[in-house]
């Protein structure tokens, strides 16, 4: 007769093997997602950093955005939104505007060259990971997008927190 703890150790064996393929996927996926946004804020523009990028997305996103909210956003604190947003306007690419009903509200919009040039770098404007992605089918897609959202929800939960060095000032590993 088998040992039951067998396999139970078979399972949680596998499951941490698991467990470390998603991470070591996930950290390759992050590695070659930094190089596309780096290569469309080049082509925006050779001195954009890809976090001017991602806010330049964000505004074509929403049409306009609070810096404020904007920064929340992106979990960047609000002097690194206030950097990007001076580069943007110095580019023309960005513009600030007051809110009509309250004066002290400014809303970023992109400009006429802000707009051609993201259609440039996307000419969906879509996502850039559209090319990436069109031989998915919709099912995979969907599946995809569920389990991120998953993993996304799981770790706002959690707070961020995941692991924490112990008191001894390791990983825990």
């Amino acid at each position: 007769m088998s040992d039951p703890s067998d396999a139970r150790d078979a399972t949680d064996d596998r499951h941490a093997d698991a467990l470390l393929a998603v991470e070591d996927r996930m950290g390759a996926l992050s590695r070659r997602l930094q190089v596309v946004v780096k290569n469309a804020a080049t082509a925006i523009d050779p001195s954009l950093p890809p976090a001017g990028f991602r806010l330049l997305r964000m505004i074509e996103r929403c049409g306009s955005v609070q810096s404020s909210v904007a920064a929340d956003m992106l979990g960047v604190d609000r002097s690194m939104i206030s950097r990007q947003v001076r580069q943007l306007e110095e580019l023309g690419l960005v513009e600030t505007r007051s809110d009509p009903v309250d004066g002290r509200v400014r809303f970023l919009t992109l400009t006429e060259e802000g707009t051609r040039r993201m259609l440039e770098v996307n000419p969906t404007s879509r996502t850039i990971m559209y090319p990436l992605l069109t031989s998915w089918s919709v099912d995979e897609l969907e599946s995809f997008a569920t389990q991120l959202g998953r993993l996304v929800t799981t770790i706002e939960e959690d707070g961020g927190v995941g692991m924490q060095p112990s008191a001894g000032g390791t990983d825990g590993r």
